[in-house]
């Protein structure tokens, strides 16, 4: 990664330009530095970001500056990711320095006041509309929905074009209290596939606690024996109350309509990774406070998993499997049949198959110039990648949005008759 300011950043104004090179020292920043740096390219957004010290490959921090919209950030950025580690082009965490706020407010129907945002990399992604087509998907479901705002920009690092990413919310109490939410509640994170609601971890094993697969993001207490508690509360009730309890009590745990909106949404655009893991869960504090569901990490959707192999419209059946919430749902034909049959109305209606191509072409051509300069720059590298170097069925930007076309026209066909 390069070091110091380039003759981009030299072209701002003083109050964030250095004396000499970033070695160790961080320059001051003032909101309106920056203004004669590039606002928009391609048709998107410009984020221009600069790290003082190469990112360590952990989650530390490093001072960095952001300039967007004509105005300087200090922040602080690290990698982020499990899969997105092993990228040439890598996922970023933007952690805005105390009063100060990310501020879009005409991008992803309002994206202000934001404390932290995550940069995706799309490099696992050809078609580049993946994680926004799903969250868009997810608010389109119910208004009532805890949202994850996202937005396409062109990103540069250290001065260079580093190419077309996804800016997303980060979820945490400030992006929760920015949509009503007690930013004092517990959120817990899934991150790996034994958070499925059992008492057996993903391979079959009794787990050593009923937590095992998350980790507590916000909240008190953070660490010790009462740290996981509510969550372990809310694994008990799943997975061991017998069938009239849990349908009789489930809504004084859970919002019903976002855990079942969740099955719809894993179902609609086949999420084969975010099932059980790459979920949050979020409770209000006090005995009233009921579990809410937001989701997470979606590039593994629209007949790709998350290394990039095909996978074709997959029956309905299969889910329930992974995940024991899933299960208790359509064990119990009291739940089963309603949940069935609004799914099959959002369908013909909100969700409807015209509303999806829809969406499809809008975001592929707010991308299109976009997407084609970041190809001319990371396509060899995504063909040499290891983890599919040897396929034969990679496509390009255009040729995966065609892609993602007519998977969807199949999978509609598949659900709408297993709706019937």
């Amino acid at each position: 990664m390069a070091l110091g300011l380039t003759l981009a950043l030299e072209a701002a104004t003083s109050a964030c330009l250095p004396e000499s090179p970033w070695a160790t020292d961080v320059p001051e920043c003032t909101r309106t530095a920056g203004a004669a740096l590039e606002q928009e390219e391609d048709g998107l957004p410009v984020i221009h970001l600069y790290v003082a010290q190469s990112l360590p490959d952990d989650d530390d921090y490093r001072p960095a500056r952001v300039f967007f919209r004509g105005r300087c950030y200090a922040i602080r950025a690290r990698y982020r990711g499990e899969t997105s580690q092993a990228f040439p082009k890598r996922s970023f965490t933007l952690d805005f320095d105390d009063g100060q706020t990310l501020d879009a407010p005409l991008l992803a129907g309002g994206l202000s006041g934001r404390r932290k945002v995550a940069l995706i990399s799309p490099f696992n992604d050809n078609s580049y509309i993946r994680t926004r087509l799903t969250f868009t998907l997810w608010s389109m479901m119910s208004s009532e929905h805890l949202q994850v705002k996202a937005f396409s920009a062109v990103v540069y690092l250290d001065g260079q074009y580093h190419g077309l990413f996804t800016v997303v919310d980060h979820v945490d109490r400030h992006s929760l209290a920015a949509q009503g939410m007690d930013p004092e509640g517990e959120l817990f994170k899934a991150v790996d596939k034994s958070a499925n609601f059992s008492q057996w971890d993903e391979v079959g094993r009794l787990k050593s606690t009923l937590h095992q697969g998350y980790e507590k993001k916000e909240g008190d207490p953070k660490k010790g024996d009462q740290a996981y508690a509510s969550i372990e509360q809310l694994t008990a009730f799943v997975a061991n109350a017998p069938p009239e309890r849990f349908r009789a009590e489930r809504g004084a745990w859970m919002r019903v309509e976002d855990y079942e909106d969740w099955w719809m949404l894993a179902h609609l655009a086949a999420l084969s990774d975010s099932v059980t893991k790459n979920a949050y869960h979020f409770r209000a504090q006090g005995p009233t406070g009921s579990w809410r569901y937001i989701p997470w990490d979606t590039d593994a959707s629209f007949g790709q998993d998350w290394n990039t192999l095909r996978r074709a419209p997959r029956p309905m059946a299969t889910f329930p499997e992974e995940n024991r919430l899933f299960a208790r749902m359509m064990e119990d034909p009291a739940i089963r049949q309603p949940l069935r049959e609004r799914f099959h109305t959002l369908l013909h209606t909100s969700l409807h198959r015209d509303v999806v191509q829809g969406l499809i072409d809008t975001y592929a051509a707010e991308v299109d110039r976009a997407a084609r300069r970041d190809e001319a720059l990371w396509g060899e590298a995504y063909r040499h990648f290891p983890r599919w170097s040897r396929r034969a069925d990679i496509n390009g930007f255009e040729g995966e949005v065609s892609y993602i076309h007519s998977w969807v026209d199949a999978h509609w066909d598949l659900l709408e008759e297993e709706l019937r």
